[in-house]
Formats: structure tokens, sequence, C-alpha cells
């Protein structure tokens, strides 16, 4: 009966204090000020809470004191506190996976700033973004939210308008499970070639009359296309991977890992 009335207990304060078992977190403000974490050990980490409205929003993480011999580990949850995305790489994000851990960033070799970012897609509510300090020496880490400008061919990532093609065009997968649809409407048959990137596998699939017609990995083509062909274009492993683009209106990442290129010639 004690056991019982101390449960009870326990749950009435957890409700009058609105604790959900969620990890509170320092609020992040879109487009607002960065918010410094104090000193974190190693295997440390931070937590803050950001809202994610009608526009998608890029989370930036930075180690301020360890600079580019740092590590840190940049996690986004869902408002139910399911992980979504993580990273430890300057050009890329994935889907939770283990093996992420193991990413060594001095690997990567790309001359950018110490930024560790995760794009969420619009609409999508509240979120939760924490950082580790995976380095051995104790580091602050500023973190701020900022909004993505919507790319020019898709008014909405996961239920998108096609977008007209008739020449070779470029796309950008920057969410996880993003899919961009594509219509041909150029002349044909044409020949279309899928390249897909440096780091985010993209595959293509082409529709037509409702049939699959042909799937695509990069660096393969298919010489049927017709007019009013819809091209499906998203990630590899249902879009576990996402990155970056520099190369696109809309796009001020300043990496081109999650471009892709649709190339079409014709006869």
């Amino acid at each position: 009966m004690k056991k019982l009335i101390a449960v009870l207990v326990t749950a009435v304060l957890l409700a009058a204090c609105d604790i959900t078992g969620i990890l509170p977190g320092s609020q992040l403000e879109v487009d607002g000020p960065a918010i410094t974490s104090s000193s974190l050990e190693s295997g440390e980490s931070a937590r803050f809470e950001v809202f994610v409205g009608s526009s998608g929003v890029r989370i930036d993480a930075i180690d301020l004191d360890n600079g580019v011999a740092g590590s840190v580990l940049l996690r986004v949850y869902d408002g139910n506190n399911v992980l979504y995305a993580q990273t430890m790489s300057h050009r890329y994000f994935i889907a939770p996976k283990p093996e992420i851990i193991a990413e060594n960033v001095a690997d990567q070799g790309i001359a950018v700033s110490p930024v560790y970012s995760i794009n969420i897609p619009p609409g999508a509510g509240k979120f939760y973004v924490e950082v580790t300090n995976m380095a051995a020496n104790p580091t602050r880490i500023e973190v701020k939210a900022v909004s993505r400008e919507p790319l020019p061919y898709s008014d909405d990532v996961f239920s998108p308008t096609p977008a007209d093609f008739a020449a070779t065009t470029s796309g950008a997968l920057i969410y996880l499970g993003q899919t961009d649809i594509w219509k041909y409407t150029g002349s044909g048959p044409a020949t279309l070639e899928l390249d897909g990137g440096e780091t985010v596998h993209a595959t293509a699939r082409i529709v037509g009359n409702g049939l699959i017609k042909a799937n695509l990995e990069p660096g393969e083509y298919y010489d049927g296309l017709e007019n009013g062909d819809l091209v499906y274009v998203q990630a590899a492993g249902n879009g576990a991977t996402a990155g970056f683009c520099a190369n696109l209106s809309g796009c001020n990442d300043g990496i081109d890992s999650g471009e892709y290129q649709l190339l079409v010639t014709t006869p």
C-alpha cells in the first residue's frame, strides 16, 4: 500500500510540474541569438528545445574551445523524444545508426569551419537538440537555429508538387525522408543519367503511365525518357542520409554533399 501511495504522489508531482519524462532544455529561438553551453567535460551533453514552424530550420553547433581539433556529436529528437538524426561530420547527417559514432571528423578533409549541422523539415513542431563533447578536453558548445529558404523546385519536401524540367537540372536532398518529384516536359525519347552526388547516395525512379520504367543508381542511365514521365529522387536506404547544398537557390550551407543532377541528352 505504501508503495502504491508513493507512486501516486510521484505521478501527481510530475503532473503538477509538467514533466513528461523528457529532459527539458534551454529554448532556442529560430533566427534568434545563439546559446552557449557551460563547459562540458568529455562525454558530457547539453540539451536545447526549438519549435520548427512553416519554414525548415538548420541547427548549427560549434565547438568554441577546441575548434577544428574538437569532436561534437549533434543529435536532434522529435517532440516524443525519438531520435530523428545525428551527425559527427561536417558533410552529412544520418538516421539513427550506431556506425555514425565511429565517424572520424579528422578524416573528412574538408576545409570548412568546425560547424556541425542538421536540417529539420518545415512543420516539424517541437524538437529537442542535444550536443555531446566527444573530445578529450572540455569545451563550450554554441548552438543556434536558422531558418532555411525553400528550395525552388519543391513546395513541400514530403508532398512535393512535381517540378518541370526539359533539360539537365539539379536538386538537393537536405532532409531525412525527402523525395523530390520531377516531371519531364522535353521531347523524347531522351537519355536520363543520374549523378547522385558525393555523399548522399541518391536513387531515381522513372514512372510513366503509372508503370515503373526504370530505377537508376548513380552513374546509370535510361534511354527511354518521354514527355510527361515522372522522376522520383530520394536517398538510398529509405532516406538514410541527407546533406547540404551550395549551388542552388535557397541554399547557403557552403557544402554540396546533398546535391544531385539529372543529366538529360536528346538525339
